[in-house]
């Protein structure tokens, strides 16, 4: 009962502590708005590693990073990730260059960090907008891509909490086949420190795997299910959640 008490006291003072200062970042680097693109990364970097720090610190949150050698060399790839916890949402900008994600049109009337998400090259879309929608989030993200962007895009389409099965939304297959570029599957168990509309952080260790990439040329149905399972039979594998032994970013 204590250690539960103790682990919710340090919750909330991450949590404050964290909301304080990034609402004072926000407004400090608001004049990076006015920077080329690849220069106003450094305020979602530096965010990133800010979090993970206080996350570490406070919660007793640490991070195990695994796979790096399976990134493309050459920039133009999709990162596709189980989605657990608010830590991937962030913590992607540290492991990947130049990474742009896909997101929901209503995230953009966040105050200030609407303003970072369209400065950092985030696709909006309207989820109910259909085909059309579709087409032109298809057509600025091959643009990035081309760019030499690196996309990060959740299958599953919402947080799923540990253990939990959701199918893969077939949007990635079609972005697959449209854009001719790898896409890296990612597995992790991230959702067990943090979890899903929770205030509870777990102290522990987490994982993040990247897998060897998949390359162009699979029809769109096989590549979604070698996807599925290649992430699937990952986050089985995965070191338990209370292995201390890490390497941290």
């Amino acid at each position: 009962m204590l250690s539960l008490i103790g682990t919710l006291i340090r919750s909330v003072i991450f949590l404050i502590i964290l909301y304080s200062v990034t609402l004072i970042l926000f407004i400090l680097m608001l004049p990076t708005l006015f920077l080329p693109r690849k220069k106003a990364l450094f305020f979602p970097i530096f965010w990133t590693r800010m979090t993970q720090a206080l996350l570490r610190v406070i919660c007793g949150v640490r991070v195990r990073i695994e796979g790096r050698d399976n990134l493309p060399k050459q920039n133009g790839y999709i990162i596709a990730s189980k989605h657990q916890s608010a830590l991937e949402t962030t913590l992607f900008h540290c492991l990947i260059p130049n990474a742009f994600y896909v997101l929901k049109r209503e995230l953009l009337l966040i105050p200030f960090a609407g303003l970072y998400f369209i400065k950092t090259g985030c696709v909006p879309i309207d989820r109910r907008g259909g085909a059309r929608t579709m087409r032109q989030m298809l057509k600025k993200v091959s643009e990035r891509l081309n760019d030499g962007m690196n996309l990060i895009i959740f299958p599953e389409g919402t947080r799923v909490a540990p253990g939990m099965k959701k199918p893969f939304s077939p949007g990635v297959a079609l972005l697959y086949e449209q854009c001719q570029v790898p896409v890296v599957p990612v597995a992790l168990n991230t959702g067990y420190a943090w979890p899903k509309n929770r205030i509870r952080k777990n102290a522990g260790t987490v994982t993040i795997r990247i897998l060897p990439p998949i390359y162009p040329g699979m029809e769109r149905r096989a590549f979604l299910n070698e996807l599925y399972n290649r992430i699937d039979r990952a986050e089985e594998t995965l070191p338990p959640f209370q292995d201390k032994e890490t390497t941290c970013l």
